[in-house]
């Protein structure tokens, strides 16, 4: 029986201290998957971040990191156990989340088993072919290791399989990619130069930066979920709770920490078609799927595309009990009137707002020039005239912190502003992403620590170091107390508004924190 090509794709779990898995469908991989099926390719999805009814990942303790080091160990390195350790206040546990690789080898081993059965078999049968190609997503650059260690089980599987390595690691560092991913003399190649029925490619492992234009309008393909990989039920298979659209992609801006400009090749931005979003949108909700988020570089860039579409969502009957997302944050100041009122119209529960800080030198210092904290304002008013309520989770802001250079006097201001204003704070601390120019700003201290990607993880507060040349006395628990009020605060104001000057325990552990910071 003769097959067509097949492609194997695989979301790799991650190595990380914490994720929130709330939204870790792999977007990318499934409009790709989508692009594929256009040109006639059998498709087998395993995801290994698939997470349960409760949006859970299951997590396995991997290895223990230093802060702010290249220093790595796992508990029998010291001669103990992973029952009897506790990290250091220096150290932080790191987990594998989500399909670890020796469960990822049984399960293509499995595969492997199924298509030597076929082949000895003497009727025709819908089995999945042994892939002729593997393709795999790789999201974060501190991520990478993950990866790699897909591809080695890859490797070791189906060894004539050649490999496609996609996403935002290899967009901003293809050239750290080609050197750490054990890949076989790959090609580099932008999305738009991508042919997969082209011979010369089909032979050989290629890198791909950036995004594939031709998939950029099409659906996610979520029936993979469904499918064993030849068109047959999965036993266990089910459609994810939600979906993610992307409406647009790029943004005219260049903050100095922002890749967004690398990974859309530049700053124009694409916007895609409302009346094709609608329909996808319809064709999911009529499937049972009823929370759709949108992941976007600027999401109100394209206003007049973005009204259409969800003025068609609120009013149609037919979607009555969709919920929207968008919790990479809306620009403040294109939340005008009537778009967050339309907004919450067509389903849109909750807002996330980037306030990051109130410090105005380093809004400049980071090349926000397109906000500051009268469009804030003017974003947020508008929301609570439209009925997002103050003081709970309504309305949240993020609020970035562990920058280099930074004063943490200006977090705590921050802080006390956003939960004071605002309610709902969330936390973000900095992670340096290869490509920006604030990545080049501080390259030498970066290649002065020896670091890599996976040390860059701001959860790791990679420039402690760093900000300990102006503030000595700093310490991990300074960045973990405040982090750790920044949750208590969202605890509080789920039921009220939190009181600085109460006699709760989150108000005296505020006071506590604020009282020992000591600026230099």
């Amino acid at each position: 029986m003769n097959h067509p090509r097949s492609a194997l794709l695989i979301s790799p779990p991650i190595y990380d201290t914490q994720y929130w898995a709330h939204w870790s469908l792999p977007y990318g991989l499934l409009r790709v998957a989508s692009w594929l099926r256009t040109k006639g390719y059998a498709l087998k999805l395993i995801d290994c971040m698939e997470a349960n009814k409760k949006r859970v990942v299951q997590k396995k303790m991997w290895k223990v990191r230093k802060l702010c080091s290249t220093k790595e160990y796992t508990p029998a390195d010291v001669g103990r156990t992973w029952s009897t350790f506790r990290p250091a206040e220096d150290e932080k546990i790191e987990y594998c989340f989500g399909l670890p690789p020796d469960e990822l080898r049984k399960r293509l081993k499995e595969i492997q088993a199924k298509v030597r059965s076929a082949k000895q078999s003497l009727f025709e049968t819908t089995t999945f072919p042994e892939p002729d190609e593997i393709w795999i997503s790789s999201i974060m650059t501190y991520w990478w290791e993950s990866t790699r260690d897909v591809i080695a089980v890859c490797r070791e599987v189906f060894p004539k399989a050649v490999i496609r390595v996609g996403g935002i690691y290899p967009t901003l560092a293809p050239e750290h990619a080609i050197e750490k991913l054990g890949l076989k003399n790959p090609l580099h190649l932008q999305g738009r130069e991508l042919d997969p029925l082209d011979p010369e490619q089909q032979r050989r492992d290629i890198i791909v930066s950036a995004t594939i234009p031709d998939a950029n309008p099409l659906a996610l393909n979520l029936d993979l979920y469904l499918e064993d990989g030849a068109g047959e039920p999965e036993p266990d298979g089910c459609l994810p709770e939600y979906t993610i659209l992307t409406t647009s992609r790029g943004c005219p801006f260049k903050c100095a920490y922002c890749a967004a400009n690398v990974l859309n090749e530049g700053r124009k931005v694409w916007v895609r078609e409302f009346d094709s979003a609608y329909e996808e949108i319809k064709h999911w909700f009529s499937r049972g799927i009823r929370e759709f988020c949108f992941y976007e570089d600027n999401l109100l860039l394209g206003k007049s595309n973005f009204t259409d579409l969800i003025q068609k969502i609120a009013d149609d009957p037919d979607l009555d009990g969709i919920e929207l997302h968008a919790p990479e944050g809306i620009e403040v100041r294109l939340l005008h009137p009537k778009v967050v009122e339309l907004m919450r119209k067509a389903g849109f529960k909750k807002l996330y707002l980037p306030l990051e800080t109130v410090n105005v030198n380093m809004q400049n210092r980071w090349g926000r020039t397109h906000t500051n904290m009268d469009k804030f304002f003017y974003g947020f008013e508008n929301a609570v005239e439209a009925g997002y309520k103050k003081h709970c989770q309504d309305i949240n802001c993020f609020i970035l912190f562990g920058l280099p250079d930074e004063d943490l006097q200006a977090v705590y201001d921050t802080l006390v502003f956003a939960s004071s204003r605002v309610g709902s704070v969330i936390p973000m601390l900095f992670t340096p992403v290869p490509s920006t120019p604030m990545f080049e700003m501080y390259r030498e201290y970066i290649e002065e620590k020896g670091f890599d990607f996976q040390h860059l993880n701001g959860k790791l507060l990679p420039f402690l170091d760093y900000n300990r040349r102006k503030y000595p006395t700093l310490s991990p628990k300074d960045y973990f107390a405040l982090e750790g009020l920044m949750w208590r605060i969202n605890a509080k104001v789920r039921s009220e508004s939190f009181n600085f000057g109460g006699s709760g325990r989150v108000s005296r552990a505020f006071r506590a924190v604020f009282d020992t910071f000591q600026p230099a």
